[in-house]
């Protein structure tokens, strides 16, 4: 009788703790703006901060209030850029076409293994082991350039990504 009561007594307090929490997510859930998601949508989502923001959706937001430059995306490239600037309506300038995608380059050479860079890597782009060699996958780096900034004996440097037929991609379609 004792366990029967108290497994309905828990039954109907995390039936009624549900609902609660259930009323507080709708109740409590903050209007959403439309640009702002869609440029969320648009920006790759990686969080790497390269920006100079915590993460993708605050940079969604500095750029919806016109704080921020829709070049500041080094991952996303040119075409990131483009897209980001005709979805505001602003047009990007000359020196703003500039700036390109970038990855991490070790030295290999110069590499004492460390474990700094791997460390720093929010992505795991970076493979080694302490006292070992350390290299980059490109396909997963992101040129954060958090690595390089750990790197203290500066053996990392930041190259322009080369478009070959195995890294290009279409731009991401424009919503009407």
């Amino acid at each position: 009788m004792n366990i029967t009561f108290s497994i309905i007594v828990f039954l109907l307090l995390g039936a009624a703790l549900g609902a609660i929490l259930g009323w507080a997510q709708k109740a409590l859930t903050p209007e959403s703006d439309s640009t702002v998601d869609e440029l969320e949508a648009m920006l790759p989502g990686g969080q790497c901060g390269q920006c100079g923001e915590v993460g993708c959706r605050q940079a969604a937001e500095k750029m919806a209030q016109g704080l921020l430059s829709p070049n500041c995306c080094p991952p996303g490239g040119r075409a990131l850029a483009a897209s980001i600037a005709s979805f505001l309506g602003i047009e990007l300038g000359a020196s703003d076409n500039n700036q390109g995608p970038v990855v991490a380059y070790i030295d290999e050479a110069n590499c004492s293994g460390c474990g700094r860079c791997f460390k720093a890597c929010p992505f795991d782009a970076i493979v080694g082991a302490n006292r070992q060699m350390h290299t980059v996958m490109n396909a997963i780096c992101t040129g954060c350039q958090l690595c390089e900034k750990a790197c203290s004996q500066d053996c990392i440097e930041m190259l322009p990504v080369t478009e070959q037929i195995n890294t290009w991609q279409w731009p991401k379609p424009q919503t009407a």
